[in-house]
């Protein structure tokens, strides 16, 4: 019955209902997921390296831990490796996983103010009310999407990868796998 579970996420004002994909359906959005997020990653990626280095000298030094928390790095001297990494990608094709991901195949239902706090399947239309002047919580339910439906993949592919994809587990991950920014 794992295709009819349902996760319940708070974002912003409302409440969403998510069920996963078919597995059909998984494999297929995730070649486009992930043909959209790599050129993002592998943008970033030098991000991650440089700040690895930076907190392991700290640690030499007696300076601190050798953690890495993404959220530290310094948004001025990462802003032209951001801007190189979202360069390299179409925002016709982020919209399009975008709305594969949360309308196209009716796998998430909205609870909140533009609902007359009803429950009703996320469609287009709903979704240009509910995130109108609020992409930021549009983005978070893609990542939930996307958490909820292709995380074994990702914890696998560490297993098989070097060490990009560890860095990348190491910093990026447990802060998104937390949640943190979604509930």
């Amino acid at each position: 019955m794992k295709r009819m579970e349902t996760i319940e996420k708070v974002i912003g004002e409302n409440t969403f209902y998510i069920r996963p994909f078919a597995a059909f359906t998984a494999s297929n959005v995730s070649c486009e997921a992930i043909a959209v997020l790599s050129p993002i990653i592998g943008g970033l990626a030098p991000l991650f390296g440089n700040m690895e280095k930076e907190e392991t000298s700290k640690a030499d030094k007696g300076e601190g831990s050798d953690s890495v928390d993404w959220m530290d790095m310094d948004i001025e001297a990462a802003l032209p490796s951001i801007t190189d990494a979202l360069s390299n990608v179409s925002g016709d094709k982020v919209e399009h996983l975008m709305k594969r991901l949360l309308v196209d195949y009716g796998n998430i239902s909205v609870e909140g103010p533009d609902t007359d706090g009803n429950v009703k399947k996320l469609d287009r239309d709903l979704a240009d009310e509910v995130f109108c002047g609020e992409i930021q919580d549009m983005v978070i339910l893609c990542y939930e999407v996307i958490k909820l439906n292709f995380r074994g993949f990702f914890k696998k592919l560490g297993a098989r990868s070097g060490s990009l994809t560890e860095r990348f587990r190491r910093t990026v991950a447990p802060t998104l796998v937390s949640g943190e920014s979604s509930t």
